[in-house]
């Protein structure tokens, strides 16, 4: 998304000043700390106090004159809830949680970047891309093959004056630069297919271990859109990991960005984990999988202990289950009141909204859809920035979160009736991807023609290249049947 900004204005050929407006916005319903988060980002302010009631005039600009769409009257601010229940956390060691949440903006859009490898290789992340978080350390990078799952660990520096912590911060849907359509296919399963992938179950382990070593921290879950999405599913799983153990461990956080609620899919898969013990896939994928992914065994271990933890809640009792669970993290979701997509789906959470109006550009940058198409977007451009992250780091940037209000977004009661029918359309679509590319590739024919066995598309039983169908000439893609001795079991398909 970064390479889709527009370039500043030339000072020799300003944006015309019809084309853009200051920019006011006034609000009372404030934190005792909006004072400080204000001045943080140097935007003028005028903040006054009365009683107990802080008054803020905020002033920006000029920004463009753009029409702001119109709020759905459906959505709800709720009048008993205040921003500050989840911006103080009594449980954490992090004493300005905002600040936090602001990061994690950033952290969002870097997960972006991360580049899933063409081969074998291990996935990849620009040396500069990773820099932009300079008080944090890059530990790990994630990266799922079949499902698109891509993730970047950073863990906060000491030097810097930080609270032990780390950030998994998970990449949402590649619909502008690096197009993945495995990231498409995983948004019809709502996210499940990330976060039930080999992938997202190391990182639950490697994030649970953090948090229960004597010398960790705690772990903050991140992303925009479906990454914010898959970390609500990734945040449920390992605070559920979390529960298995009677270990004291530090607090779990979810901060996600304009995304839609998981709820309804974690429902869904934990019906289907307490009846079939499996995540979803088909028998001969985990085989395979079983037989040739290197984080397998580790990923394995962790959906067995979530499975267990699921079968022993009573019958009818999951979705309390589930609340239970994510009442134990601190879970947190920002949106815009006009954006369409935070319409689907129960968060597990806070939401709070922020006022539109930060969602306009300065004078001299552009809307992602008016970079896209060379024109103005007008309001439909609008709504569409209000999803996409430049509008989030825009608003954030201003000093976003201070003015920030609980609030219930409008929904779509059908997303959650047409779940199973995209759920099963997603799946298929990544097995298309899956077996036409990685399947297909060089290096996997290497690990098939080493194993006892393999099936291919014209033959479900090989042990010999010259078997009819059994050799890359003939077919498009292998998966390994028969694994050698003493190989990972397999999770059941």
């Amino acid at each position: 998304m970064r390479a889709l900004e527009a370039a500043r204005c030339d000072e020799a050929a300003p944006r015309p000043a019809a084309t853009t407006r200051p920019l006011m916005l006034s609000s009372s319903d404030l934190m005792s700390f909006a004072r400080d988060m204000l001045s943080h980002h140097a935007i003028r302010s005028s903040v006054q106090g009365a009683g107990r009631q802080l008054r803020v005039e905020l002033q920006v600009g000029p920004v463009q004159d753009l029409p702001l769409p119109e709020g759905n009257p459906s959505t709800f601010y709720l009048p008993d809830r205040h921003a500050a229940e989840v911006l103080i956390d009594r449980r954490s060691r992090i004493p300005a949680l905002w600040r936090l949440d602001e990061t994690t903006v950033l952290a969002a859009d870097i997960a972006y970047d991360v580049r899933l490898p063409e081969g074998d290789g291990p996935p990849t992340l620009a040396a500069a891309s990773g820099a932009q978080l300079a008080d944090y350390q890059l530990i790990r990078l994630y990266a799922d093959e079949y499902s698109g799952f891509a993730a970047a660990a950073f863990e906060a520096r000491p030097e810097r004056g930080l609270p032990p912590h780390r950030i998994y911060a998970i990449a949402g849907t590649h619909v502008f630069e690096h197009r993945d359509f495995r990231s498409w296919a995983s948004g019809l399963t709502f996210g499940r297919a990330q976060f039930t992938s080999t992938a997202a179950l190391e990182l639950i382990g490697d994030a649970a271990a953090y948090a229960r070593h004597p010398r960790g921290g705690e772990v903050v879950l991140t992303g925009q859109s479906q990454g914010g999405l898959v970390a609500q599913g990734v945040g449920y799983m390992l605070q559920t990991v979390l529960n298995a153990e009677p270990r004291p461990h530090r607090l779990a956080h979810v901060v996600s960005w304009g995304a839609v609620g998981a709820q309804e899919v974690i429902l869904r898969m934990i019906g289907q984990a307490r009846k079939e013990g499996g995540r979803g896939n088909g028998r001969d994928l985990e085989r395979h999988w079983a037989a040739s992914q290197p984080g397998y065994a580790e990923a394995a271990a962790v959906w067995a202990t979530l499975v267990t933890r699921w079968r022993a809640i009573p019958g009818g009792g999951e979705a309390a289950a589930v609340r239970d669970t994510t009442a134990r993290m601190r879970v947190v979701g920002y949106f815009f009141e006009i954006d369409l997509f935070a319409r689907a789906g129960t968060f597990p959470g806070t939401t709070l909204a922020f006022p539109t109006a930060l969602i306009l550009p300065d004078g001299c940058d552009l809307l992602v859809v008016e970079a896209l198409i060379g024109a103005q977007g007008g309001a439909l451009g609008v709504r569409l920035e209000s999803h996409f992250l430049n509008g989030y780091r825009r608003a954030v940037s201003r000093g976003a979160i201070a003015l920030a209000r609980p609030a219930l977004p409008a929904k779509w009661p059908w997303t959650t009736d047409v779940l199973p029918v995209l759920e099963g359309a997603g799946k298929l679509w990544l097995e298309a991807l899956y077996l036409e590319g990685p399947a297909a590739s060089l290096a996997n024919w290497t690990r098939c023609l080493a194993a006892p066995s393999w099936l291919t598309q014209r033959n479900r039983f090989c042990r010999r290249t010259f078997w009819p169908g059994c050799a890359a000439e003939e077919t498009t893609w292998c998966l390994i049947r028969d694994a050698t001795p003493g190989a990972v079991t397999a999770i059941p398909g």
